[in-house]
């Protein structure tokens, strides 16, 4: 927040006499920002409005101090004006998004034919809201661990098959070879058992 105090005086006309301790003010500021990236700048103005009490006692001097109302809306002993006042002030740019004005500690101090007006400016600063969103985790990914059997021993494993596959063809190879002999020493036998049976019926 930046914050600045303000202070004017304003003189009346001689014909009204001096100003008096009920006199009061209303400050209302009216403002533009221009931001870039380097400084924020707010220009504006202060509409004064003020409601002055006069004891219309005609002053013998003319007050030459401070902004000088000539033109007021006079009703009994009060006068009221509306006076312009412009302002630019400039801060550095801290990621601001917007600026607004507000007005406090009015006081006004009557001195014969004029009046020391002050009043404090609180310049309340939103600066840049900066969205995080939430990156969501991932979901943790099972360790999937494979058996690896050592190469031992598969190789023992493939030579024993390899051992049994080979002593299956050997003795595939000796039934093979065994076979026909067998059939001839039967057919023999059948034939001598016919021959025998022959002589026997003679």
């Amino acid at each position: 927040m930046q914050q600045w105090e303000m202070k004017e005086t304003f003189t009346f006309p001689k014909q009204l006499g001096n100003v008096q301790e009920n006199s009061k003010i209303v400050v209302e500021p009216k403002w533009h920002e221009e931001i870039n990236e380097d400084s924020v700048v707010v220009r504006g103005i202060y509409v004064v409005k003020g409601n002055i009490q006069f004891d219309h006692v005609a002053r013998e001097d003319e007050t030459e101090e401070g902004i000088y109302i000539e033109h007021m809306d006079i009703e009994k002993d009060h006068g009221y004006f509306e006076y312009a006042l412009p302002f630019s002030v400039d801060f550095p740019n801290d990621d601001i998004e917007s600026v607004s004005l507000r007005i406090n500690d009015i006081k006004v101090e009557p001195n014969n034919g004029y009046c020391s007006c002050s009043w404090a400016v609180h310049c309340d600063v939103e600066k840049k809201v900066q969205a995080i969103a939430g990156v969501e985790k991932p979901a943790p990914v099972e360790e999937i661990v494979l058996e690896q059997k050592p190469v031992e021993e598969v190789q023992p494993r493939l030579q024993a098959e390899k051992e049994v596959e080979a002593e299956v063809e050997v003795e595939s190879t000796q039934l093979a070879q065994t076979v026909p002999h067998e059939l001839d020493f039967l057919e023999q036998l059948a034939d001598a058992y016919s021959r025998v049976q022959i002589q026997i019926k003679k």
